[in-house]
Order: structure tokens, then sequence, then C-alpha cells
């Protein structure tokens, strides 16, 4: 069967972009393959622009409550966080409004922001003097506290002091003759397990006589008797 190309399904999609695309410069609006190159263009720059609108107009309302901030002597931060303050429900939109058509109620609501601002200045002031009061009476009790402390622990070391001291005579006095056989003993030890040219030099500090002929067990022996 032959393919049918131009269906009713093909003129409609064709009619449908040639129709978006009334009013476009030369071939853009009577060519199906330009026109639609160019209708797809145009829906992304006006997906794009939907959204850059908002962010222009409020831009707009902005810079006109700004104007009408500076003549009341106020910037538009501090206006605005007075307004947050004060609780008013009102958008930037109908204030940009009033800013430029009625002036004098606008100054309304620039005092009213003021007002709460003052307020909270005053707040914050007495909050700062009532800390710098309680922390004044925190660090005279840390003090007290510290200087009880120190004098404590400087009974205690004292006495601590004291004990060891009575101790180390015990110790000195209490020594006993097992102590000092077992040092005797482990210097004999000692001298067995040293090198024949270390204990040639012990033997000549000790003035042994001929103690380079002697062999290893006669100058422990002679070592041990002096």
């Amino acid at each position: 069967m032959v393919k049918v190309n131009f269906t009713n399904a093909r003129h409609k999609r064709r009619k449908k972009i040639l129709k978006l695309a009334k009013g476009y410069f030369g071939s853009k609006s009577t060519l199906y393959k330009t026109a639609n190159e160019q209708v797809m263009r145009s829906l992304q720059y006006a997906y794009r622009d939907r959204r850059r609108r908002k962010r222009d107009f409020r831009k707009l309302w902005i810079t006109r409550i700004n104007a009408g901030c500076s003549k009341n002597n106020i910037s538009y931060s501090l206006f605005i966080h007075g307004l947050i303050l004060s609780k008013t429900e009102i958008n930037r939109k109908m204030l940009a409004e009033i800013s430029f058509s009625q002036p004098k109620m606008f100054s309304e609501y620039v005092n009213l922001s003021k007002y709460h601002l003052d307020q909270k200045k005053s707040n914050l002031e007495n909050k700062c003097n009532n800390n710098s009061l309680s922390n004044e009476f925190s660090d005279l009790e840390n003090k007290k506290n510290v200087h009880n402390n120190i004098q404590n622990n400087n009974i205690e070391n004292d006495i601590e002091v004291k004990k060891t001291k009575l101790e180390q005579k015990e110790n000195i006095k209490f020594e006993s003759k097992e102590e000092i056989i077992s040092k005797e003993k482990i210097n004999k030890i000692s001298l067995e397990e040293m090198l024949l040219t270390d204990l040639k030099v012990l033997a000549k500090n000790k003035k042994v006589k001929n103690f380079s002929k002697l062999k290893k067990k006669e100058l422990i022996d002679i070592l041990k008797n002096k």
C-alpha cells in the first residue's frame, strides 16, 4: 500500500503552528519549518519573561517606596522592619501606590514604623542593663568561690606533705637486713652477667694485680671478695 503523507492530523498540526506564527516577519509566518523554529523559541522567551516580569515589578515598587522614605528621613530597610514589628498586613504594591498617590497617608505609616523601632531600641537597652548587673553579681560570687577553693586546697596540700614526710622517715628506719642481703645478691648476679672486658675495667679501677692474665671466673671471685 502507498503511504499517505498529507492526512488531516498533519494539516491540523501545521495550521496550529502557522496560526501561532501569525504576524512574524517574512517566511517565519508562511513556511512551516522556519515558523516552527520561531514559535518554539518565542515560547521559551515567554516562559522566561513571565518570571522576569515579577522581579521587575518588585524592583519598581521598592524604588517608589524608597523615594517616599527618603522624603520622610528614613531608610527603606528600617521602614519595612518597623512595619513588620507593628504587624501591619500591607504589601509593597499597595505601599508603592500610596507613596506617589497619597503621600500624607504614607507619612503616617512611616511614623508608625518609627514608633515601633524606638520601642524595640528601648527594650534592648533595658535588657543590656539587666544583663550587665547580673554578670557583675555572678563575677563576685565566682571570685568568692575561687578564694575558698584555693584556701581548702592549700590546707589539703599541707596535710599531704606532712604525711609523706612521716612515711619517708618510717621507711628509712625500718629498712630490714633482708633487703641489704638481696642487694648484695643482685650485685653478685650482675658481675656474672657482665662481659670480660667490663670485668677487667672494674678490676683495674679496684687495683687488682695482673687482671689482664686472669680468666672470667677468677676475676668474679676476686671482685666479690673486694
